[in-house]
């Protein structure tokens, strides 16, 4: 009986074990199935992907998933993951890929979108010139530059530029909107010396005592006119002859160095020779009205080239004292009447030969002698008298041989009793005249200014073509043009 209810005892428990476990396996179950839900973790492996840059390389990172409970996260269970879709970066634009893990009941999905690119702005390459510069102030030249992109391809002419503050900024932009820029520094420089010209050449020669106008100009490509600074050496004695160098300096702010030597000539005075060297060229100075303020300085030109010449003298403007010097520096003097006055000389032969002593006085007490030389005013051949007195020229002429005087015309005309006012213009009335005659009786005013001016010049004319100057005697040619009154 023991051994009986022990057995039972024993079932019982057994029973109450089997009923525990049960309702244990129920529970575990139920909270596997019911209170922890179960799902399927899908994770990309990154995310960075989903803007790709244009023509990069891609691979696709792949996704990984797992089983696993909202309660018992640390069961994971590996599932297997399928990939759909590809990216093709050589095409700008979005496309998808799909990840995809099914097990059981229980399915993930996980969408990327993926958008291809283009964010790296054009490459502007620019071109150097070997040994390429700019002028200062100058405007920048181009040297070249080239800009490609990525997607768009040749977009240098598409390039803008501004040139600003020494430096060049180059921008482009290309469909995307990326900009590429560059920045070239502008070297400036100047190896061009500037240029130094000589007015009248490297070499020049003149006469002694005329004055040399040491005339130049120095122009830079860069800095302009820079003749002020330009530095001379060595000097010119324009009173002694000889051979004279002169050298000429000029820097610019780039220590371009330009220099110039001009040799000066100083020649001696050629004078007037002694005897006449041919027959052909002689010429016969002669100067009217005088003497007047300008009459010193034109004795002061003769005397310089020994020319000797004639001065038919009034006393209209006084300064008599030259007669005096005239004489005795070798010059002929003769009679222009004293007042020079027409309408007082030729209103009768008295009336003229009254004037005419007055003048022979004056030249007597300044000279010492009396001259035997005159010169009508108007010349013999003037019609102004005819107004006064028909006939009297006529007259005076015949008179003045019965008293031994020689009166003298001219055949050559400096043209300052007239329209030339200025000395260039006498200068060549007398070239022109003297060169169609072979023994030229010059008339001239020492009362013009520009008269006197243009004697230097005419007299080295002269003495340089071989001419010859003397001063009128009674013996002299007359130039005489006929009496028309």
């Amino acid at each position: 009986m023991k051994r009986t209810g022990t057995k039972k005892r024993k079932r019982r428990r057994q029973n109450r074990y089997g009923i525990a476990a049960a309702v244990l396996i129920a529970c575990i179950l139920f909270f596997l199935f019911f209170i922890n839900r179960w799902r399927i973790d899908l994770t990309v492996e990154s995310e960075d992907f989903t803007r790709i840059e244009y023509r990069s390389s891609f691979e696709n990172p792949g996704a990984s998933a797992f089983v696993t409970g909202s309660i018992l996260r640390t069961v994971r269970i590996p599932v297997p993951v399928k990939s759909e879709g590809s990216v093709d970066t050589n095409w700008l634009g979005t496309t998808f890929l799909t990840y995809r893990a099914e097990v059981l009941w229980m399915k993930a999905e996980k969408k990327i979108e993926v958008r291809v690119a283009d964010t790296t702005p054009p490459v502007i390459s620019l071109a150097h010139i070997e040994d390429f510069y700019t002028l200062p102030g100058q405007p920048y030249e181009e040297e070249g530059f080239e800009a490609v992109d990525d997607h768009d391809g040749d977009l240098t002419d598409q390039v803008t530029s501004e040139e600003k503050e020494g430096f060049v900024y180059y921008s482009v932009t290309d469909k995307s909107g990326n900009t590429g820029r560059a920045v070239r520094e502008i070297f400036y420089d100047d190896r061009e010396a500037p240029v130094i010209t000589l007015e009248g050449g490297d070499a020049v020669s003149f006469y002694e005592g005329r004055d040399f106008r040491d005339a130049y100009s120095a122009v830079d490509n860069v800095q302009g006119d820079m003749t002020d600074k330009v530095t001379v050496e060595g000097e010119v004695d324009t009173n002694t002859p000889g051979t004279y160098e002169l050298t000429y300096t000029v820097t610019d702010d780039f220590d371009n160095t330009c220099k110039a030597v001009r040799t000066v000539t100083v020649k001696p005075l050629p004078k007037n020779p002694d005897k006449v060297l041919d027959q052909n060229k002689v010429i016969y100075l002669t100067f009217d009205d005088g003497p007047y303020q300008y009459t010193d300085r034109l004795l002061d030109i003769l005397g310089r080239f020994h020319v000797k010449a004639t001065f038919f003298v009034t006393g209209a403007y006084g300064y008599s004292d030259c007669i005096a010097r005239e004489a005795k520096e070798g010059h002929s003097i003769g009679v222009h009447t004293y007042s020079h006055d027409y309408a007082s000389i030729y209103r009768s032969t008295d009336a003229f030969w009254s004037d005419f002593e007055k003048t022979e006085s004056l030249i007597e007490q300044k000279t010492g002698k009396r001259t035997s030389l005159m010169r009508f005013p108007g010349g013999s051949s003037n019609q102004v008298s005819r107004d006064y007195c028909p006939g009297i020229m006529t007259t005076l002429v015949r008179q003045a041989a019965d008293k031994g005087l020689t009166y003298f015309d001219w055949n050559v005309e400096s043209g300052d009793a007239g329209g030339t006012t200025s000395s260039a213009g006498v200068y060549q009335n007398i070239r022109d005249g003297v060169s169609q005659m072979g023994v030229a009786v010059v008339l001239c005013h020492d009362v013009k200014s520009y008269t006197v001016d243009a004697m230097e010049d005419t007299i080295l004319w002269a003495l340089e073509n071989g001419y010859t100057f003397l001063p009128l005697t009674s013996s002299s040619p007359t130039a005489h043009h006929g009496v028309s009154n």
